[in-house]
């Protein structure tokens, strides 16, 4: 094969993965739960390269080293674990396009990796299992596991020191709630400053609430299961928010404080509380490290909260399903289908 290119997601954790019990193998010190963003993707293009060595580019340029830097660490990984000696001595070329902001906290390292991870599995033509490529996905971003499936996916935390255990699988289909909507307001379009990585280690070295957080964001992991099962919207919500709370708590009570939240951030935040307390209109918010907020909602809300939303000066909002699974080039799906 002389070029495989994969489409994925990113995607939205309700329950958050924050914080690695392992950094070398990316454990997390909890299970997490979320969804695929159907208005986002991310298409990774990988090729053999004849220039000896790895090329990485995302949106048509260069990577910078501290995106090319990731890659080529999982370029190597993989090598080591799992090419198995295929193609000795192969460099690649891997060409990423992001349909959204790249590291700005809308998980385009997760839909990035799951894209390579699945990418290579079918380059090299090794048919690893769904557990296998998520447990490949992993080694380049926690979250990444997760974009490797469609619809409600669950990232078990798992107990082995190998992390042979901890990986991600489908807990429900895209279908199981098809009026389920993301409304994504981006306030913001550059890179953050500190990256993921090193504000969850500031996090669990510093902040005096993460292990509570964790504790009790475990508990409300098995409440969204049921939620989710009985698609209880607003119990979804107030799950979602409080453990997205939760986890920006622990940023801000870190040394040093790690705020990603913008003016903006705020503002969006209060205004979807109004929106709740106010107008009657259900809808939650839930972000990830950045200042970009997710709305939660169902279909028939899209447009009242649009209305309100975009009297917001700067602001760009896309609306969302539930994501399916990944495709291949040639629109096959793959990932899922091999859990």
């Amino acid at each position: 094969m002389n070029q495989i290119a994969i489409t994925t997601h990113p995607n939205i954790a309700l329950i958050k993965y924050w914080g690695k019990r392992n950094e070398q193998l990316f454990l997390p010190t909890k299970s997490s739960l979320s969804i695929g963003l159907d208005a986002l993707s991310t298409k990774t293009t990988i090729s053999l390269s004849s220039f000896g060595h790895d090329i990485i580019t995302i949106n048509g340029v260069p990577a910078e080293e501290r995106h090319a830097q990731p890659v080529l660490d999982f370029l190597k990984f993989f090598r080591n674990n799992f090419a198995h000696g295929a193609c000795p001595g192969w460099s690649l070329c891997v060409h990423t396009t992001n349909s959204f902001p790249t590291a700005a906290g809308l998980a385009s390292s997760a839909s990035g990796f799951a894209a390579l991870a699945l990418g290579l599995d079918k380059f090299f033509n090794l048919e690893l299992s769904g557990q296998e490529l998520s447990i490949l996905a992993r080694q380049g971003s926690g979250s990444a596991c997760r974009s490797l499936f469609g619809g409600f996916v669950l990232w078990n935390r798992g107990q082995e020191i190998d992390g042979s255990d901890s990986f991600a699988a489908p807990l429900y289909p895209t279908q199981h709630w098809p009026t389920l909507r993301v409304i994504i307001v981006i306030v913001a379009q550059e890179a953050k400053k500190i990256s993921s990585r090193i504000a969850m280690k500031n996090s669990i070295a510093t902040s005096p609430i993460y292990n509570k957080w964790v504790q009790d964001s475990e508990q409300r992991l098995v409440l969204m299961c049921q939620a989710i099962e009985h698609k209880n919207f607003d119990l979804v919500g107030q799950l979602a928010e409080e453990d997205c709370l939760g986890m920006h708590a622990t940023m801000h009570t870190s040394t040093p404080a790690v705020n990603f939240w913008s003016p903006v951030t705020h503002n969006i935040m209060q205004l979807v509380t109004i929106l709740r307390t106010k107008h009657n209109i259900a809808c939650y918010f839930t972000i990830d490290a950045g200042p970009n907020i997710k709305i939660l909602c169902q279909e028939a809300d899209v447009q009242k909260i649009l209305l309100h939303i975009n009297t917001t000066p700067g602001v760009e909002c896309i609306v969302s399903g539930v994501a399916g699974a990944p495709k291949s080039e040639s629109d096959e799906l793959c990932g899922v289908a091999r859990i």
